[in-house]
């Protein structure tokens, strides 16, 4: 898979509760630059992210607007949705690569207005 498959396989398959899917899709050194202070870095505090969104949001859906990439960079236009909760938000997640794996990650949301 190119980088782009890899970036749309992430949010398929975790955002569906595929949480096993972070340990084949990362690095074992995984930064979230966008997690909150303290957060472990690893496959672990990815886990935990979306562990919760899902949690929180049973019915939770990722769709995948855009995707741009060039060498090791992504960056997916993404909006979530989740009725049963009336979550909506959308935003913008830049990946780094290491190899085939995901190295890095920053984001920006908006919320639905």
């Amino acid at each position: 898979m190119d980088h782009k498959e890899i970036a749309r396989s992430y949010f398929q398959r975790v955002g569906s509760g595929d949480l096993d899917a972070v340990d084949e899709l990362v690095t074992s050194d995984f930064v979230d630059h966008d997690a909150p202070p303290g957060t472990p870095q690893g496959p672990e505090a990815a886990k935990a992210f979306a562990g919760a969104m899902i949690s929180h949001h049973p019915d939770l859906k990722i769709e995948i607007e855009d995707v741009f990439g060039e060498d090791d960079r992504v960056a997916l236009r993404l909006r979530w949705n989740a009725q049963e909760t009336g979550y909506m938000q959308y935003g913008i997640v830049v990946f780094r690569f290491d190899g085939d794996r995901i190295a890095e990650r920053w984001s920006a949301y908006m919320s639905a207005a």
